[in-house]
């Protein structure tokens, strides 16, 4: 029997050899390795399978209050896997181990397998705040070919191809985690392709979502959407005047190594300054080297294929002027009823119409709600503030329901300064529903106290929503209370806009943590009081958190109880204590219902008796609010004891 020839025989199969060897790569793993995929040049799901390894320390000496991601955080900048040939060269398994001799720290890598596109690394890792780790996945290619890498972390996020850094995204503030946030531009070789991930974390939300997208398909549609894309903002923030070209890590897709120019020009077109950055980075200009008055900025971005991709927006240095008050607000900036009696206003977001009823019986008096849904706010006995969006649609829902008996305002934008919104566009919308309504004031809501100055100047009411729960410091609430007055020319009454919702993977306030934030910010010169939120986004405040709801409902009813005293005018006179160390803070305030001793302790975890200088009151009493307890004014000293956020008010008799 003749022997077939073995070099023939190789000839003949090796085009069946090649399909099945292929066949077998795509459907077992590589060296037990789980987190595999393959990619044809279409758009992949969302990786669900991945090996993962942590956590390991960021910031381990860090404030989870004052948390940046900046050069602070130390773990986002080491490399944990040197003992596995370092981050770039990083091949894990399941069961492969990291050690880090330095921090005596031992981990090893694991399979696993999410339910869900987003990969939920607070339910995976603990500890999971202030934190880094890392996440590893295959992709099998058929041939060298271009795709995107389409991500979002929360927060930094820094990507490894096959030992080169393609992506580092690590935003000073951080980030939520979102689908398709950043569009990374790859090439993937031939065969085998590793991708190692690593995602940092201040406090509250966690996690990556990944896929692999068709690169011809996303560069079309970021060309067909070019307006969104090369968006230019510009806030001013304390003394820097921020300019941000392009959504990030998305116009960047049509040319990755090439910068944006951003040029600031005065009012005759003279240039003033200019920087340059990658697209979606944050440019600062000092304000102090730009003139005052009108400026123009534009971005310039070159690409192979579009040339010059130009943005234009002007920016105002300077006071914007203000328009007179509205006809609803009294000298004591507090708005008049349907009766021309001035009223605390009271009211939530995420009111359905359903509880419209429940609402008001619950001590509310009005509640954001859109224009279709101002006939049901007004059968309930309530106002409505009303949101507006764009200047076409203000437009046409002021003239509508200007004259409708609900109005209470009109809901200009949210949060501009966050959203990095037009100030002059924001601006021409604050006159624009003057000039329509003279009567109802607008207000805007804002986060960053840094803006309150310029966006302040942009709105009749100025709301501020200081959410610090885990996130922030709880003493801002007061504080920034303070600041927005301090910002205005003292005709604008300033809202306390108050957390009532938890973040992802944190929590509520606590009831002594919102009594004390609400009084807080009437005792700082709050004129109304709103409250973030009662429904949405999966959560309904009676019935998530029942304890919190009959303590909101207390306080609403002490709040109505009191409102002549929220009213009048003024802040009231700042009254200090016999030792300049205590968290003690108090004001006295006087009004129809007599005069009034608000006091807090701001420490969250130290009780303190204090003693509080009153020498206008020698030798008199004083009732605590809602107790039967009262206490004497002796020789100009009022003593007390206080839990941690302890609140108290006493009627001076």
């Amino acid at each position: 029997m003749n022997r077939p020839d073995k070099g023939k025989w190789y000839m003949k199969n090796m085009f069946l050899i090649t399909a099945i060897l292929f066949l077998l790569l795509s459907t077992v793993s590589y060296g037990d390795q789980k987190a595999l995929y393959q990619f044809t040049g279409k758009d992949t799901a969302y990786f669900r399978d991945w090996l993962l390894c942590g956590p390991f320390p960021n910031d381990p000496d860090g404030d989870p209050v004052s948390y940046k991601h900046d050069d602070r955080c130390e773990g986002f900048y080491t490399d944990y896997l040197k003992s596995i040939g370092g981050q770039a060269n990083a091949h894990p398994q399941d069961g492969t181990p990291v050690k880090v001799p330095e921090l005596n720290l031992k981990c090893e890598w694991y399979y696993y397998q999410s339910e869900t596109d987003k990969i939920p690394f607070n339910a995976v890792f603990e500890p999971n705040d202030m934190v880094v780790a890392y996440a590893f996945c295959q992709v099998n290619s058929k041939g060298r070919q271009k795709a995107i890498l389409s991500l979002g972390s929360n927060d930094g996020v820094m990507v490894f191809l096959n030992g080169k850094k393609i992506h580092e995204n690590h935003p000073v503030n951080g980030r939520w985690l979102q689908k398709d946030n950043d569009y990374v531009p790859v090439i993937l070789r031939s065969g085998l392709n590793h991708f190692l991930f690593k995602v940092d974390e201040g406090t509250g939300d966690f996690g990556l979502v990944a896929r692999l997208l068709n690169y011809e398909a996303i560069i079309a549609s970021i060309r067909r959407n070019l307006d969104s894309h090369k968006a230019l903002s510009l806030v001013a923030e304390n003394e820097l005047l921020v300019a941000q070209f392009g959504r990030p890590y998305k116009i960047s897709a049509l040319d990755p190594s090439e910068e944006a120019l951003i040029e600031i020009f005065d009012e005759k077109s003279k240039k003033c300054a200019e920087k340059s950055g990658l697209p979606g980075s944050q440019l600062n200009f000092l304000l102090d080297n730009l003139p005052d008055g009108f400026l123009l900025a534009r971005a310039t971005f070159k690409t192979p294929e579009e040339g010059k991709i130009i943005s234009e927006r002007r920016y105002f240095k300077g006071k914007l002027k203000r328009h007179p008050s509205v006809r609803m607000l009294n000298n004591d900036l507090v708005p008049l009823g349907d009766d021309g009696k001035p009223f605390f206003p009271i009211g939530t977001y995420g009111a359905p119409a359903e509880d419209y009823n429940k609402l008001k019986d619950a001590g509310y008096n009005f509640v954001v709600a859109g224009a279709k849904e101002l006939d049901e706010v007004h059968q309930a006995g309530l106002k409505a503030a009303v949101p507006v969006h764009g200047i076409s649609a203000m437009r046409d829902t002021i003239i509508k329901y200007r004259n409708h008996p609900a109005v209470l305002c009109w809901m200009l934008y949210d949060e501009p300064g966050y959203n990095r919104a037009d100030l002059l566009e924001i601006y021409k919308m604050y006159n624009m529903a003057y000039e329509l309504d003279p009567a109802h004031p607008s207000y805007l809501v804002i986060t960053i106290n840094s803006v309150y100055e310029t966006f302040g100047r942009c709105c009749d009411v100025l709301c501020i929503d200081t959410y610090p729960i885990e996130k922030g410091n709880i003493v801002d609430v007061g504080d920034n209370i303070v600041l927005a007055y301090a910002a205005s020319d003292g005709d604008q009454p300033v809202w306390h806009c108050g957390q009532m919702f938890k973040w992802p993977a944190q929590r509520r306030p606590t009831p002594r943590e919102h009594r004390f934030m609400s009084y807080f910010a009437l005792m700082e010169g709050a004129k109304g009081m709103l409250w973030y939120t009662y429904k949405g986004y999966g959560q309904y405040l009676p019935e998530d958190d029942p304890g919190l709801w009959r303590a909101h409902k207390k306080l609403l009813y002490e709040l109505n109880e009191l409102s002549p005293l929220w009213m009048a005018a003024g802040s009231g006179e700042r009254v200090a204590t016999t030792d300049d160390e205590t968290p003690i803070r108090a004001r006295l305030k006087k009004c129809a219902l007599g005069t009034w001793l608000i006091a807090v302790n701001t420490s969250k975890v130290n009780a303190c008796t204090a003693e509080l200088i009153l020498p206008q009151f020698q030798n008199t009493r004083a009732r605590v609010y809602g107790t039967d307890r009262r206490l004497t004014i002796s020789n100009g000293r009022l003593k007390d004891y206080f839990l941690p956020l302890d609140v108290r008010i006493y009627q001076i008799q």
